[in-house]
């Protein structure tokens, strides 16, 4: 059986099971996953500095639509 299969049986056992069995679940993983995190501490700083400087306007973001007209322009002017 694949990783991917696993957790998608897992899935979709925890989305049907009782409470009890999703609670027992629970406890069997809890510790590892409090202590589980994406990004370390430098990076959370980061991240939030560059969102209050995009709040309050300190750095100029792009919507998604303004990114693909840049590459675009960009790919027509260099021929890529």
């Amino acid at each position: 059986m694949t990783f991917d299969s696993v957790k998608d049986k897992l899935h979709d056992y925890i989305e049907h099971a009782d409470q009890n069995k999703v609670m027992a679940i629970y406890t069997l993983v809890c510790n590892e996953m409090e202590t589980y995190a994406i990004y370390d501490e430098a990076t959370l700083n980061s991240l939030e500095a560059t969102r209050d400087n995009m709040l309050s306007g300190k750095e100029k973001t792009y919507t998604l639509e303004q990114t693909i007209a840049n590459i675009r322009k960009h790919r027509g002017t260099h021929g890529i």
